[in-house]
Order: structure tokens, then C-alpha cells, then sequence
């Protein structure tokens, strides 16, 4: 019997890199011809290394660049003939499920959050869910086709609206964590004064201003600590922020924006706590689950994706989007509880092990593979 090839599409090479190798590696692992389909991966060498074949995808520009898109798509499946195409995003969920349309090629995708297209407030957004969404609902079902989502209120939601059958998705809470790397470091200690940190991609519904606000009130409440944002710019997105805007945001000096820092578990080590104040529609924010392998305790939204890392008085506090205040109440209970802080986050390291362990994530979306090829 022929090897079966699987066909990844992503959005991005670091995407590729931070959250899917694991993925890719174990379906390569299992037997799989591993296909890799991104802007730029003809030329990865590193694919390559890793026993991938990398293909090419423009960049998705405007209404051009997704047509663009979905031809390439086409054309990939055409030529390469793969037994599964496992598109993530949902973004590429919608063009590689239009270009997969009469195919007969058995589909996946993996809904990592609803995004800009369903969180996003204001004209445009609404009128690019009009105009997309018979379309949406046309590359998300059929019978070779399954959805994974991470969290149980996107799978709802699009259950509810019908962009999905119910009996055709699969739930798998975020891309997983690899445990032995992000975990609590024996001779690591905190800094002083402590350090509140956020790690994020600088988008707006990330609740970055309202972190800045947070940090702010306790600044004048006289909090002795440091606030401290880790991240880059995200060029691409529509709710991304600007350079300007984060120097202006941190002029006063409430706030530290280191900038992207290439070793997280490092940076984790020294800080207290981690907030994460997001109303961004994202799946499970993969940070938290770091966060929480570290040992950390958490502080962030009571919102689709960032609930499913934290359990309310368990391993973090929960509080309401868009609201400093609440940010700065929560902060502010668990920096004068170092033994609550402490507890809980052995609390989410043993969450993380039990349930976000990269493996777990990995057997999980392999079980999907075998259900389509049964």
C-alpha cells in the first residue's frame, strides 16, 4: 500500500515553527508523507531537515491574494494528490476548503479562534461576515471534512449559526505545550521588585492598553512592582498596533515593552505573575498554557479560549474584558498572596501536564486522521 501524504497549510512560517512542528513531526512519526504548504516553504531548508517537503503559497494580499490562493491550493492538490489536507486557521480553512470543492481529497480543518472576522466591532467586519459567510459555510462542510476546534464556544457558535455540523467537529483545547521545556526552573528565583509580565502579539483585542491601564492604577496605588509587555509587532493583522503606539502607551513609564524575546521559558522564570487581558476571539492562547507549565499563576479575561487555560481560583483569577479596574484588582490580590500565587501555579503545571501536554494535542488530531481514512 502507497504511503499516504498529509498536506499542512499554513499562514506562516514562525506559526509553522512555535505551534505546528509537534504536530507535523508525529504525523510523520505515524507514517505520513508530511506536505508543508506556506509562503515560502519551497525554499525552507529546515523542512527539509525534518523529513518535510515544503511547497509554495503567495501572501494573501486583499481579495487578489485569496484568490491567488485558493489556485495555488488547487493546483497543490492536483498535482500532489495528498490523502488529507489539514489547513489551520480559519482563514485558510476558508480557501483550502474552497479549493478542495470536488476534489475528493478528505479535509481538516483546525479553527484556532474566530479572529477579526467574528470579534471585531464595526462596519467592516460586519460586512465581510455578509459577503464571506456563504462561502464559509460552503468550505467547512461535506462529508470528508472534519473541524477541530480548541474551545466549546467556537464550536458552538458556528454550530449554532450552521457553518458546521455538529456531528463533523472534533474539540481539541489549543496546539499544546511542550512540558519539558516550559516548566518550573529549580534555581530560577523572581525578581525585585516583582515583575507582572504579559506576553502577546501586540493586537489591540489582546488587551494591551488595558494592561498598560492596569499597571498605571497600581503604579499610583503605590505598587511596588514591574509591568512588563514581551512581543512584536504583527504586521498582517487589521488590529494590529503600531510601533508609535506602543512607545506612547509606555511613555510614562508604567510599562516595559521588551519587544519579541526569543527565550520565553527564560523570561517566565523571573516573573510572578502573568495577565493576559484578552477580548481577542483566539482559540486557547498558547502562552497561557506555557504560562501555566511554567508554574506561573495567571490573571486574564473571562473569555472564549483564555477560561479553558484557567479555572477560576485554581490556577488564576478571571476577570471581565475591557476592564482595568478588574485587571488591577486581580493583579493586585495575587501579588500580596505569595503563598495563593505559589499554590496556584502548581495548580497549572498540573494542568498542563494532564491536559495541554503537546503529546496529548498531537494523539488527539491523529485520532481525527484515522477516523476520516476509516
Amino acid at each position: 500500500m502507497a504511503q499516504q501524504s498529509i498536506l499542512y497549510v499554513i499562514n506562516h512560517p514562525d506559526w509553522f515553527w512555535s505551534h505546528r512542528l509537534p504536530l507535523a513531526a508525529g504525523a510523520r512519526d505515524a507514517g505520513y508523507r508530511v506536505l508543508v504548504a506556506m509562503p515560502g516553504g519551497a525554499g525552507d531548508e529546515k523542512l527539509s531537515e525534518h523529513g518535510f517537503t515544503g511547497l509554495d503559497l503567495p501572501e494573501v494580499a486583499g481579495a487578489g491574494g485569496v484568490f491567488k490562493t485558493v489556485f495555488a491550493l488547487r493546483r497543490l492538490i492536483a498535482q500532489h494528490r495528498p490523502g488529507i489536507v489539514h489547513a489551520i486557521t480559519l482563514k485558510y480553512a476558508f480557501m483550502t476548503g474552497l479549493a478542495a470543492r470536488l476534489t475528493g481529497v478528505q479535509v481538516v480543518h483546525t479553527v484556532a479562534g474566530l479572529g477579526y472576522l467574528f470579534s471585531a466591532e464595526g462596519i467592516k467586519p460586519k460586512i465581510l461576515r455578509t459577503l464571506i459567510g456563504p462561502f464559509l459555510k460552503l468550505a467547512l462542510n461535506g462529508k470528508s471534512i472534519r473541524v477541530i476546534f480548541q474551545n466549546p464556544d467556537d464550536l458552538d457558535l458556528l454550530v449554532k449559526r450552521g457553518f458546521v455540523r455538529r456531528e463533523r467537529t472534533a474539540l481539541i483545547r489549543g496546539s499544546g505545550v511542550d512540558t519539558h521545556v516550559f516548566k518550573p526552573r529549580e534555581h530560577a528565583g523572581e525578581a525585585d521588585p516583582p515583575v507582572v509580565l504579559m506576553p502577546t502579539r501586540l493586537v489591540r483585542d489582546k488587551g494591551v492598553a488595558v494592561f498598560v491601564e492596569a499597571a498605571r492604577i497600581l503604579k499610583a496605588e503605590g505598587m511596588r512592582a514591574r509591568f512588563q509587555i514581551a512581543g512584536g509587532l504583527s504586521a498582517g493583522n487589521p488590529l494590529a498596533m503600531t510601533e508609535a503606539e506602543m512607545k506612547a502607551l509606555c511613555a510614562d513609564g508604567a510599562v516595559e515593552w521588551l519587544g519579541p524575546i526569543k527565550d520565553m521559558p527564560g523570561l517566565f522564570s523571573t516573573v510572578c505573575l502573568v495577565a493576559y487581558p484578552s477580548y481577542y476571539r483566539e482559540g486557547v492562547p498558547k502562552v497561557l498554557l506555557e504560562a501555566a507549565a511554567m508554574g506561573k499563576a495567571i490573571v486574564t479575561t473571562d473569555h472564549p479560549g483564555c477560561r479553558e487555560a484557567v479555572s477560576h481560583g485554581v490556577n488564576g483569577l478571571l476577570f471581565p474584558v475591557r476592564d482595568a479596574k478588574a485587571c488591577a484588582d486581580s493583579i493586585r490580590t495575587l501579588l500580596d498572596d505569595p503563598a495563593r500565587r505559589a499554590a496556584m501555579g502548581r495548580a497549572g503545571r498540573d494542568l498542563a501536564l494532564r491536559e495541554f501536554d503537546v503529546k496529548h494535542v498531537v494523539a488527539e488530531t491523529l485520532k481525527v486522521y484515522s477516523g476520516l481514512r476509516g
